[in-house]
């Protein structure tokens, strides 16, 4: 008579062990899932990986352009006058710093007076020994251009009597002093230009030809 309700309680049993061994099947499965991403969300699974890129477009971003323009405090600029040529003068843009840059026109000029105050100087341009070159300038390396002006008589009160000059390169808004140096090699104490300024050749990369005649 208790032989039936045992084997019942058995079967009964079995079916619970497998509904349990079920459901636990499909908690595994679940759990191995990996959860989707928010729309429009990218995931890295590998952090460092990440790190390294994100420096990489740091250092990218952050590095200036090879053939980025020359600025002002990259440069200097010495304009050596030329023997048994009273007024005329060649001038070099040296690239002073540690990396390329570029140059493209004519320089800019203004007077500097005893007192180091500083005084506007007609120019006139003069696409010679032709027209404006782009020059790529590696450290060290020079651009050259012409540059001549009249002479004048101190006592005339339009003569500009000045101690040295200010330079602007191209495209840039802050001066450099140059040196203007005598055929003896020294700085000039004292350099005479009339009314009618200067007239400014364009930047070559070579000296070749760049006086202006």
């Amino acid at each position: 008579m208790n032989s039936r309700p045992l084997r019942l309680t058995t079967a009964a049993v079995t079916l619970a062990l497998l509904g349990l061994g079920s459901v636990a099947c499909s908690g595994s499965s679940s759990t191995a899932a990996a959860p989707a991403a928010p729309a429009g969300q990218a995931v890295t699974a590998d952090p460092a990986s990440r790190t390294t890129t994100h420096a990489a477009a740091v250092t990218q971003a952050g590095a200036p352009a090879a053939n980025a323009r020359c600025h002002t405090g990259e440069l200097r600029a010495d304009v050596q006058i030329q023997p048994d040529r009273p007024g005329a003068a060649m001038v070099m843009l040296v690239n002073k710093g540690s990396r390329t840059c570029t140059v493209d026109g004519y320089l800019g000029y203004g007077g500097l007076l005893a007192d180091n105050s500083r005084v506007e100087l007609a120019t006139t341009r003069v696409p010679y020994p032709g027209k404006p070159t782009r020059i790529a300038l590696k450290p060290g390396t020079t651009a050259f251009s012409g540059l001549s002006w009249s002479a004048c008589d101190k006592a005339d009160a339009s003569c500009k009597v000045l101690a040295g000059l200010v330079v602007t390169p191209p495209d840039e808004t802050t001066q450099l002093t140059a040196k203007v140096l005598g055929v003896n090699g020294k700085e000039v104490p004292q350099l005479l230009v009339s009314a009618a300024g200067l007239r400014v050749g364009s930047l070559q990369p070579s000296n070749q030809g760049v006086l202006l005649p």
